[in-house]
């Protein structure tokens, strides 16, 4: 690279990326408390993939366990981390939220960086950290944030991919042939974390051959790599409940061309079309980069490189998963980050083509901004419907660490309960349960309660106690608010969206149930005038601790009082 490019280069890159930097930072912070929000609970698969670790809970890990498979995917990178989480947080899945949601920092940062040397202005480079992070931190892959096992896996080797196509940009602009090491060995890690991973290599080899300087090397790298793929193909065992793989062409195809435009849209008829654009937009510009080399060659390798990560792991996710609900299935959330990554690099890679021209670059930055608006336009539902759902989980929470078996509430936090209820005593045998690791200041069960008696403006009621499938416990709704304030007086913290517990206790004051605050009800938010309906509370008692029938309970909530009846009086049931 010319001596004046690279001294241009690294004087606008200072305070251009000082700038960017400023969008990753700021979606950081949010991802951060949305991912808080939605408690972290993990879902399916990933219980059972905890319990395969827990020889290596106490020590060590050994490399039997880390190279159980996750169906039929090597993740002994992302269990590394499980075990770090488990370590630090005694196992609480919140933990592994936010290692998601620093590795996208990393991306988005290293993303930013790289994409601000176009920057001309500081709006410029502004608009550019923001539209980069809001793909990385895309809301269409709200299952990676707000599942952390998953996350974890398919971000990390996401994560560790640009990292190497960033170490090879750096030795093949530099000469520094000590890069071109490091960037094989952070390959090698991504293939340790996710199937996706696996591609890695080949990402790098194809950004070698952009350039003449390492065309031969990226040759030789695209062939190793495309060896281990097919090597890790032939032994890798499809799970009996998994349908086969799927070969044919024109499948493959639609099903690659819906996952590249899934990046942007949530429709199968949306998806095609912006696929076949994306794709046929980075085939032309990969042949101007091939056949037109500038001084900014080693560059646009970068974004080529980051292309065709995605698209070969769309290649890959067709063959495996093709069979598992057709092209539908390309639009999961869980693979949203990887069509984002498409759509950076080629936005990234067009850049480079024309950066120099100031209406071309100043319209590439406004389609690249639209097409963030259309992202987080579609986008957004996912996150709500994703934080609905994590209403539930502070309920099951709850359920779960009082031994309740309640499949009508397991459905906030999976479809297919039983899943868990049968790996649960192995999981409790490895000190980690999925759901524990939240305080909810509740008191022990058969602990005695002091009750204060000073006038307080609580109002609310015991409205059901109803029988569930489990015949020790019985489930409790109702609902409490404060006559003078707006605010439920179970709640916790409203940024985070926390309540408080609320425990009921017999006619001597011992605590026989619990339950927890954040119950929606819209009908007492219309009885009191109010416009939030968060005052509903929903828990369970022990049938055990009470008389036999007709047994009878009242209900008391934490204030600034202490432990204070809500004004009813108690309430009796028969079974």
């Amino acid at each position: 690279m010319p001596a004046t490019v690279r001294t241009l280069s690294i004087s606008r890159s200072t305070s251009a990326f000082a700038i960017a930097s400023v969008g990753p930072i700021a979606l950081f912070l949010i991802a951060l408390i949305l991912t808080v929000q939605a408690r972290g609970v993990p879902d399916n698969d990933y219980w059972t993939i905890f319990t395969s670790m827990a020889g290596s809970l106490d020590g060590l890990p050994t490399l039997s366990d880390l190279y159980v498979r996750g169906n039929e995917h090597i993740i002994a990178g992302a269990k590394l981390f499980y075990l770090l989480n488990f370590h630090l947080t005694g196992g609480d899945n919140v933990g592994l939220s936010v290692i998601v949601v620093a590795f996208s920092l990393v991306i988005a940062l290293t993303l930013s960086c790289a994409f601000s040397l176009f920057a001309r202005s500081r709006l410029e480079a502004l608009v550019i950290g923001i539209a980069v992070s809001l793909f990385v931190f895309s809301p269409l892959a709200a299952h990676n944030f707000f599942l952390g096992m998953s996350g974890i896996a398919w971000i990390g080797a996401n994560l560790f991919t640009v990292l190497a196509a960033l170490a090879f940009w750096r030795s093949a602009e530099e000469d520094r042939p000590m890069g071109y090491v490091v960037a094989i060995v952070l390959a090698a890690i991504a293939s340790q974390f996710y199937s996706t991973g696996l591609t890695a290599l080949c990402a790098i080899g194809i950004q070698g051959f952009c350039a003449d300087k390492t065309r031969r090397l990226g040759i030789l790298l695209f062939a190793v790599g495309l060896a281990y793929v097919i090597l890790i193909a032939v032994f890798q065992k499809v799970p009996e409940y998994h349908a086969a793989r799927n070969f044919d062409p024109t499948e493959i195809a639609l099903f690659c061309l819906t996952f590249i435009g899934g990046g942007i849209v949530t429709t199968e008829a949306n998806a095609i079309p912006l696929g076949a654009i994306g794709i046929g937009a980075a085939v032309l510009i990969v042949g101007f980069c091939l056949f037109r080399p500038s001084e900014s060659r080693y560059r646009a390798a970068f974004w080529i490189a980051i292309m065709a990560y995605a698209v070969m792991s769309s290649g890959l996710a067709a063959i495996g998963r093709g069979n598992m609900g057709g092209d539908q299935a390309a639009l999961s959330s869980r693979y949203a980050t990887l069509p984002a990554l498409f759509w950076i690099g080629l936005f990234g890679a067009a850049a480079c083509l024309i950066w120099r021209v100031d209406f071309n670059r100043r319209l590439s930055i406004a389609i690249f901004a639209l097409a963030v608006a259309l992202l987080v336009m579609n986008g957004t539902p996912r996150v709500m419907d994703a934080l609905a759902r994590a209403e539930g989980k502070d309920f099951a929470t709850l359920e779960l660490s009082l031994g309740v078996k309640d499949p009508d509430l397991m459905q906030y936090v999976t479809s297919t309960g039983f899943q868990y209820y049968a790996v649960e005593d192995d999981l409790r045998k490895a000190k980690h349960v999925p759901f524990n690791g939240r305080d909810f200041g509740c008191p022990a069960l058969g602990a005695q309660v002091a009750v204060s008696d000073k006038p307080v403006s609580l109002t609310g009621y015991i409205d059901i106690v109803s029988q569930t499938q489990d015949p020790r416990w019985a489930r409790v709704f109702g609902w409490a608010a404060d006559q003078l304030g707006e605010h439920p007086p179970l709640l916790n913290n409203g940024l985070l969206s926390t309540y408080r517990c609320i425990a009921f206790l017999d006619g001597n004051g011992t605590v026989v149930g619990l339950g927890l605050g954040g119950f929606h009800r819209a009908d007492v938010a219309k009885a009191l005038g109010r416009t939030r309906d968060d005052y509903g509370w929903s828990g369970y008692i022990d049938l055990q601790r009470l008389n036999s029938a007709p047994r009878r309970i009242y209900a008391v909530l934490l204030t600034s009082s202490g432990w204070t009846r809500l004004p009813e009086p108690e309430i009796g049931f028969q079974f």
